[in-house]
This record gives C-alpha cells, structure tokens and sequence, in this order.
C-alpha cells in the first residue's frame, strides 16, 4: 500500500521532488521509469513523419500558424502561446482516480440531460411485457381455430368410418345370410 505522498510523487513523477531522494522505492520507480523511456526508440518510419512536420526539427518544435487572416492582438497571442514553455500537466488530468471520477460525473450528467434511465427501463419493460401478451393472445386465438378444425375433421373422420363399418356390417350380415340360405344345399351335396 503505498503512502498519499508516493501516490502523489509517482503521479507527478518530477525529476527534481525530495520524496524521490528520501523514499528508496520511489526512486527505484523512478529511475526504472526513465530507464524504460529513453530504451524505447522511435521506429524510422515514424521518426521520419514526425522530421516531416514543419517545426519539429527545430530545437524547440512549434506549430505552424494558420494561414486565415487573423487580427493583430490574436495573432501576437498565439505566438507567444507557441513560444512559451510548455506547462506540466496538473496532477489531476494524469491520475486515474480522476479520471474514473471524471467519467462517472459525466454518465451522471449525461443520465440526467436524456432522461431518467431507470424509467425507461420500465417503459421497455412494460412494452415488452404487452407485445408478449398480445403475441399469446392472438397464439392463443390461433390455437383455439386450430383445435376446432382438428375436433371437426376428426368428427368428420370419425362418422365416415362410423358409417363404412355400419355399411360394412351390413354387407357382411347380408352374406351371412345369403350363406346360410346355401347351407341346405351344400350339406346335401357333402352327405
């Protein structure tokens, strides 16, 4: 865990801070810090990008100024704006506790200009909740139609047999007793 001042120190990361000669883990950190950045080399298509910039090969790089128009006070400021000596970033914008901060205030915010998030949770919800039962009802409705065609067809289906067999029946008793008719005659012939 470390201390409120190593936090503050490993932040800002300034070469000439106390905390870095009196804390020996600081300065580990440190020195590994500008160990890993002045190994790191520019690959030589980059670095021959960035030459191409007008005013980067400069000792000290400076955009060019646009070429608009522009009034005089504006233009003598940002020539001095380009000649001044870069600031160090404040200890906030390189720390990401801010950061996270930062993101949450917006969301927030953003969560306030469009609307309640939790109400439009519901409105989903409730929408959701009456496609689904309008789908189960017309389902329903379909089963319903279709459940009365299979009850008539079978019906239908059911009486026809109903009636082949009776008609079936009949024929068969109708032959029975047609055979019984010849049974005189044909136990004379076997006798």
């Amino acid at each position: 865990m470390l201390r409120p001042a190593c936090r503050q120190f490993r932040a800002e990361l300034a070469p000439d801070d106390p905390h870095r000669r009196s804390c020996p883990a600081c300065a580990a950190y440190a020195a590994a810090m500008e160990r890993a950045a002045f190994k790191v080399p520019l690959p030589a298509r980059l670095r021959s990008k960035l030459r191409a910039i007008p005013g980067a090969s400069s000792p000290g790089p400076r955009l060019p100024l646009p070429q608009a128009p522009l009034p005089d006070p504006l233009r003598e400021r940002l020539r001095g704006l380009a000649l001044q000596a870069p600031r160090p970033l404040p200890a906030w914008v390189r720390t990401s506790r801010y950061a996270v901060a930062a993101s949450y205030l917006m969301a927030v915010l953003v969560g306030l200009a469009a609307g309640n998030p939790v109400q439009y949770g519901r409105e989903a919800a409730h929408r959701m909740s009456q496609a689904v039962s309008t789908g189960l009802t017309e389902s329903r409705e379909r089963l319903d139609v279709l459940e009365d065609t299979v009850r008539e067809r079978v019906g239908e289906t059911r009486r026809s047999l109903e009636d082949s067999l009776g008609s079936l029946d009949h024929r068969v008793d109708e032959l029975s007793q047609s055979l019984r008719s010849l049974e005189p005659l044909i136990t004379r012939r076997v006798r």
